[in-house]
């Protein structure tokens, strides 16, 4: 799971970011802008967000942002404004979830777990006749499995799971590699062509410039 942290209180953000990171990937940022720059490269899980960044409320520009890319990404506020008409501000721009600060890390951990959980995608999804199970990650065509290597299964379904969306080439590698930033686009462009081979109907297609998709 990933998560973007977006807190003005440095050392609030590093003592959140070093508990979460026990569990999750965090890209932490103390500035609107530069998370807004990520929010529109990646795809994130759970986004955590203080309303209040620099005497400024983000209010409605960032989480509008982020649930037009992905109305999947669940957003908690953590925030100071503990009053019931500030919490119902914030719900009403779209938030799932608010927080009162100061909170208990593992209550933040709890609702992330079950903001994930409600996020989910479907566990099996039918794509053109072939039955993919996201839990199991197993492909049925006719009754019969189609087998993928482990790297081409995580390729193939974390493009079921966005199922609909455009997927970058750097958000795929982000996503499938530890490293990623030593592994060569062309290597993703070779994956897809196996697991094309082996899929008995075009379900991947590359979108130029900008990525692949499963329509």
């Amino acid at each position: 799971m990933r998560i973007l942290l977006l807190e003005d209180d440095v050392v609030l953000a590093n003592l959140l970011s070093a508990y979460l990171l026990e569990y999750f990937r965090v890209d932490v940022f103390h500035d609107l802008s530069e998370a807004k720059e990520y929010i529109a490269r990646f795809n994130y899980d759970i986004v955590l967000l203080d309303r209040n960044i620099h005497g400024h409320d983000i209010g409605l520009e960032l989480i509008t942002d982020i649930k037009n890319k992905n109305s999947t990404t669940g957003i908690i506020i953590i925030s100071a404004y503990d009053s019931i008409s500030d919490k119902i501000k914030g719900l009403n721009l779209g938030a799932d979830d608010y927080l009162d600060k100061p909170f208990d890390n593992d209550e933040l951990l709890a609702r992330i777990y079950a903001l994930s959980r409600r996020n989910q995608p479907l566990p099996e999804i039918n794509i053109s006749g072939l039955i993919c199970d996201t839990t199991l990650k197993t492909i049925l065509y006719e009754k019969q499995y189609i087998a993928l290597t482990k790297k081409e299964s995580n390729l193939f379904f974390y493009l079921v799971q966005k199922k609909g969306q455009i997927v970058s080439k750097d958000e795929l590698l982000d996503a499938i590699y530890l490293n990623p930033q030593n592994i060569s686009s062309n290597t993703l462009d070779v994956t897809i062509g196996h697991i094309r081979k082996k899929l008995p109907m075009p379900v991947i297609k590359t979108i130029k410039t900008r990525g692949f998709v499963i329509e």
